[in-house]
């Protein structure tokens, strides 16, 4: 094969460009110190699952199942029916296991923490949905662009100004309700010894792999 051959050989290209080939090059090498705006978003990113991620161990203990079975409900569900699911089981449970709300009502506790927990949804599908655009010009300003259709409302497209505290807000934000959902459960199982690791007597310490 001359070089013009293998200049145009499909599988010579198709390995060069369309096949994913790994490098040990490291993030500095490739394009320098890491910039705030993929930092936090990233972080954003990695707070959501990890909400969801412990949404997903305490549904496993409230349905009091095999955490092998029970790994494999969780993985079935969306995000949004695992916080219905979530709220069914708080609703069958709410009078017979013990709950940490506080002093306050327990309805209207949980309803505050279901919408917040929806709302770091939104939140998230906001930031990892949308496209953004840092203009050097004019003060590193950033700008977030989200387009969606919908049958009824037709084409909508939002464009605003955001900035860099604003979306470590956002970070914050989830990860405060990651550990609300923790804190709610801190009394819920009867056989838990006290100073216990929250996820102890149930082994979904090894579910997910979180601490308290």
């Amino acid at each position: 094969m001359n070089e013009i051959e293998k200049e145009y050989n499909f599988e010579n290209y198709k390995s060069e460009i369309f096949d994913f080939n790994r490098s040990n090059i490291s993030y500095r090498e490739r394009v320098g110190e890491p910039d705030e705006l993929s930092s936090v978003i990233g972080l954003i990113s990695m707070a959501f699952q990890r909400l969801e991620d412990v949404l997903s161990a305490f549904i496993i203990e409230m349905l009091e199942v095999d955490i092998e079975k029970g790994k494999i409900i969780v993985a079935e569900l969306s995000f949004t029916n695992k916080v219905n699911m979530f709220s069914s089981l708080f609703q069958q449970l709410k009078d017979e296991r013990r709950f940490n709300y506080g002093k306050f009502n327990k309805d209207q506790y949980f309803t505050e923490l279901r919408k917040a927990i929806l709302r770091c949804q939104d939140f998230r599908n906001q930031v990892l949905h949308s496209s953004f655009l840092q203009n050097f010009k004019t003060d590193f300003k950033i700008i977030k662009h989200k387009m969606t259709a919908k049958s009824k409302k037709g084409l909508t497209e939002i464009i605003e100004e955001i900035n860099i505290p604003f979306l470590f807000d956002i970070y914050d934000y989830t990860i405060s309700m990651s550990m609300e959902i923790e804190q709610f459960f801190i009394d819920f199982n009867p056989n838990r010894k006290k100073g216990d690791n929250i996820y102890h007597s149930t082994e979904l310490s090894d579910v997910f792999k979180y601490r308290v």
